[in-house]
């Protein structure tokens, strides 16, 4: 994405790939503050397939139909020897159309799919390209990859994740983890696994907003949590692979236990409804495993040096918030490095603001995510736990929702320049201090419980009753209620409700955050319904057509998706040259080459 963004802006870029595209990679599951975030980016930039990856229909359509929809995260508890109990469900809505619902990525599509993108931009792209060395000068950063080629740029931004060549070289990475949440991972892709709403009996299935088969499905327990990420979960499906993977707590699981496909199934086996589940399901690549997943880095920065998020720390993947992490981080980045080109200054100080968002983000998510696991130990504690996460996730999406809805009122492009305001750029609400004192406030109640100087069951309604207590909530929400385990939806009504109420209620900072002008929004979602029929009548039309017509004039017409492309896509003239008049171009008779 940050290749596509600079080459598009005239900036000489190189994008380096390890090994080559399609590959298998996680981090599937898209959120709604995530989604938004890549719309207004692709929209700033002028990339807009970057926003074709942050809605399912978009994505659908243009990109892949591989990928998977998602209208919820949905966590079922479980208990040793128990069946699920339906009331033990939690939910929490995604953005409905015309900005949502989100998608479940299959990486080996979306990937490839950038990659060629940043191409077409005109980034220069050399994959199975290993770097065996770097040299940081004064001036400029010199890559020799295993071929003996030599690279020199004068700036590099490492984006190669957990094994990160540059942390180890230049010693940027903290020995131990600073982060409290301290997990290993067993995961892999899998056929045969069938919708988690099979799991329920109509009863249980009638107190859903959505079905858990078009959600992020967790498994939740004492000790870990599963992600359960469905790519087949549409009628336009062509997918049958669903995502599979299980994060253990290390203090209560520290050592493997057998192949990782043992130790996930004598695991599943002590919860009969997480065994019902996947009675059928198969492994169709190898299991991975890995020892403790968290890395974290102080800085991000140094001289000549750019870190993306992935290459500096890592929490874990439960509430997917990675890659919210990563478009924030590809945001900043991208706006002070523009300015850095045009002015050939790339001293660290320009940068120094991306390392301090991109920490502040991740030690947020971090103890959202540490408070998590030491909730599971009971449902009543992982029931009030997770309200400070919707509470951020509620607050993080409604953000950089109100900028896109009035950019797309007015056409303002100041709204897109908002995105990297400091009140603006956090992930889960950690650029609001009323959310991250309610964090603190209740990750101090569940040490107390972990610790045993309370119960759980104390720890559960202190954190209840502070949402009670907590003004800048919608009281219909019910973060306060314990019986309340949807918590909120984000369909026209319910969101227009959102909306209404803080205008009434919400003081400057929440209001200016949480509201946009409702008839632009209605607008929008009529319009993408037209835009849909549209579609559906041109494909009805066509097929109706090739049913007795061979020839068509088809091939005259540019496609939408290829639109923002004139260099690539020549329009075709109505009337066309035979092939015995003179062309510009005369390849027999040219003596140009091209290189």
């Amino acid at each position: 994405m940050l290749a596509s963004i600079l080459a598009k802006q005239g900036v000489s870029t190189l994008l380096l790939e390890g090994a080559s595209h399609p590959r298998f990679t996680i981090g599937e599951s898209l959120i709604p503050e995530t989604g938004l975030r890549l719309r207004i980016v692709a929209e700033k930039y002028g990339v807009p397939e970057i926003g074709w990856i942050g809605t399912f229909h978009k994505l659908r359509n243009h990109v892949s139909s591989n990928c998977g929809v998602k209208r919820s995260f949905g966590f079922m508890y479980h208990r040793a020897g128990e069946e699920n109990r339906p009331d033990e469900i939690n939910q929490f809505g995604t953005l409905a159309p015309p900005v949502g619902p989100d998608s479940h990525l299959f990486r080996q599509d979306t990937d490839a799919f950038l990659a060629a993108l940043s191409v077409k931009y005109g980034a220069t792209f050399h994959s199975q390209t290993r770097v065996s060395e770097i040299k940081f000068g004064d001036d400029e950063v010199e890559l020799r990859a295993e071929s003996g080629q030599t690279y020199r740029a004068k700036l590099l931004i490492d984006a190669s994740g957990m094994r990160s060549m540059v942390s180890d070289q230049l010693g940027l990475r903290d020995e131990v983890p600073r982060f409290r949440t301290d997990t290993r991972a067993l995961y892999t892709h899998m056929v045969g696994l069938r919708s988690a709403d099979l799991l329920l009996d109509s009863r249980g299935r009638s107190r859903l907003i959505s079905p858990l088969g078009q959600s992020t499905m967790h498994h939740v327990f004492d000790g870990g949590w599963m992600w359960v990420i469905p790519f087949g979960n549409h009628r336009d499906a062509t997918n049958p692979l669903t995502s599979v993977g299980l994060m253990l707590d290390r203090r209560k699981h520290p050592e493997p236990q057998g192949t990782p496909e043992q130790e996930f199934r004598r695991i599943i086996s002590a919860y009969p409804t997480v065994a019902r589940h996947f009675a059928e399901a198969e492994a169709v690549r190898p299991w991975v495993r890995s020892g403790r997943i968290q890395y974290s880095s102080p800085h991000l920065i140094a001289p000549r040096l750019i870190q993306l998020p992935h290459a500096a720390a890592f929490v874990d993947p439960l509430y997917s918030s990675g890659m919210s992490v990563l478009i924030v981080a590809i945001d900043l980045i991208a706006e002070a490095l523009l300015k850095a080109v045009a002015d050939d200054d790339y001293s660290i100080e320009r940068f120094q603001f991306v390392e301090d968002v991109v920490n502040r983000g991740f030690d947020h998510y971090d103890a959202i995510v540490s408070g998590a696991f030491d909730s599971f130990a009971s449902y009543d504690t992982w029931n009030a736990w997770n309200r400070n996460w919707v509470m951020g996730s509620l607050l993080g999406t409604f953000g950089p929702l109100s900028l896109w809805v009035r950019y797309h009122k007015t056409k303002d492009r100041s709204y897109l320049l908002k995105t990297t305001e400091p009140s603006r750029m956090g992930v889960l609400g950690s650029h609001l201090p009323g959310v991250v004192d309610v964090v603190r406030a209740s990750r101090a109640d569940m040490e107390a419980a972990v610790d045993g100087e309370i119960t759980h069951a104390e720890a559960s309604e202190r954190i209840f009753a502070r949402f009670r207590q907590v003004d800048f909530l919608p009281p219909y929400m019910g973060f306060g209620d314990p019986g309340k385990t949807a918590t909120a939806t984000f369909t026209l009504i319910p969101g227009a409700r959102h909306v209404m109420w803080y205008r009434s209620h919400g003081d400057a900072t929440y209001r200016e955050n949480c509201t946009f002008p409702l008839l632009a929004y209605a607008r929008d979602g009529a319009g993408f319904v037209l835009d849909e029929t549209r579609q559906a009548w041109r494909r009805g039309f066509s097929a109706l057509r090739d049913v007795f017509f061979a020839d068509n004039g088809d091939w005259r017409h540019t496609a939408p998706a290829l639109d923002a492309h004139p260099h690539l896509v020549t329009p075709i003239p109505p009337t066309t040259p035979f092939a015995d008049e003179p062309t510009e171009f005369d390849p027999a008779g040219s003596s140009q080459s091209v290189a």
